[in-house]
């Protein structure tokens, strides 16, 4: 089925098989948070997140691990591996907890983006759309870091995927595009932002996990889709509405 202008410029005729994956790694990162999440019989949250601060990673490049072209990358200073993909560097990130907060208004991650995260920005984000300091300028501390990313082409653009999940309510929205980093805070200004149609099961709402204790009754499990590798994915049902779009000529023009 037809994708978006932007995805198929992006990437190629395998737009509908790479957003489909996407939207099958995300849901299975969320699948394993949630298990640990229940495994750890506790109130608390925190098994929940640090689970998924790893899988979400680990689930896209073995996602994408069987597709030609792509090079799983551990940039220096980075934890994780990252996609690349046909020269496209797949970056996911939680943007919410609950459906309260915009796409539009999503900071990357809840505190001072890293000095990796700047550097990729600096590196390999789109062209600001106004005039800004250098990476040396605004954080030198990320200067030694984008002097360690030159291992990558240097035509390589940054693909932010954003989300918004919860340990109860599961994966609730997933965006991808292409945005700059205005400021130390994580402040986000998207040239480019649309929605990737998750699983029917994502759609409709994942059973909720209870809210008590994890200790007290049984737990649903999530009807997820667990298939992995870009081999068995299958083109996706719907053709996406960007929210906005801004050209490279007028991030150029400053219109």
């Amino acid at each position: 089925m037809p994708v978006s202008q932007w995805a198929l410029e992006t990437f190629g005729q395998r737009a509908p098989v790479i957003r489909q994956g996407i939207a099958d790694a995300l849901s299975t990162a969320l699948d394993n948070a949630r298990e640990a999440q229940a495994a750890a019989r506790t109130d608390h949250t925190h098994p929940f997140g640090f689970t998924l601060m790893s899988r979400k990673f680990e689930a896209l490049a073995e996602t994408f691990e069987d597709m030609g072209g792509v090079r799983v990358v551990k940039p220096a200073g980075s934890p994780h591996e990252l996609v690349l993909l046909g020269g496209k560097l797949l970056f996911p990130f939680r943007y919410a907890r609950d459906r309260s907060v915009s796409v539009m208004s999503a900071r990357i991650g809840e505190g001072r983006p890293s000095a990796l995260v700047q550097a990729l920005f600096h590196r390999f984000g789109p062209e600001p759309v106004m005039r800004q300091l250098t990476l040396h300028d605004v954080a030198p501390h990320a200067v030694p870091v984008a002097e360690a990313l030159t291992d990558l082409p240097a035509d390589t653009e940054l693909v932010l995927i954003a989300y918004a999940c919860n340990a109860h309510a599961g994966l609730l929205d997933a965006w991808w595009g292409e945005a700059e980093l205005l400021d130390r805070t994580g402040s986000l200004r998207w040239h480019h932002c649309e929605p990737i149609p998750l699983p029917a099961a994502g759609q409709a709402g994942l059973t909720p996990l209870p809210a008590t204790a994890f200790d007290q009754g049984a737990v649903p499990a999530p009807a997820l889709n667990p298939r992995t590798g870009a081999a068995r994915l299958v083109p996706p049902v719907a053709e996406p509405t960007p929210i906005t779009r801004t050209s490279r000529a007028e991030a150029a023009s400053g219109e």
